[in-house]
């Protein structure tokens, strides 16, 4: 089983952080024997995480008429969530890919 099926059978999901660390939630359903697997599986999990092994970034350049005028930092989006986030605040908004 792939270490990130395992956190989805227990109900949690995981985000890279910087600095190799790795956000689990919802805290409420992190138990000590799944802090434990956490800590003994950390590498694999930050290697399924990686953004190499997808399309996902941590931060995206907004675009207005064809310049910048901003730069989204935050949680780890998709180029689709990261447009609709965009979107939500300016409507004509594109994102660089």
């Amino acid at each position: 089983m792939a270490a990130l099926d395992y956190l989805k059978a227990h109900d949690l999901q995981a985000e890279p952080m910087p600095g190799g660390r790795i956000y689990v939630w919802p805290a409420e359903n992190i138990t000590d024997e799944t802090r434990v697997w956490i800590r003994q599986h950390k590498a694999e999990l930050l290697q399924e995480l990686s953004p190499a092994n997808s399309d996902k970034r941590l931060s995206w350049r907004v675009i207005r008429g064809g310049k910048p005028i901003a730069t989204m930092v935050g949680r780890l989006m998709s180029p689709d969530e990261a447009l609709a986030a965009a979107r939500a605040r300016w409507s004509d908004a594109t994102v660089e890919t």
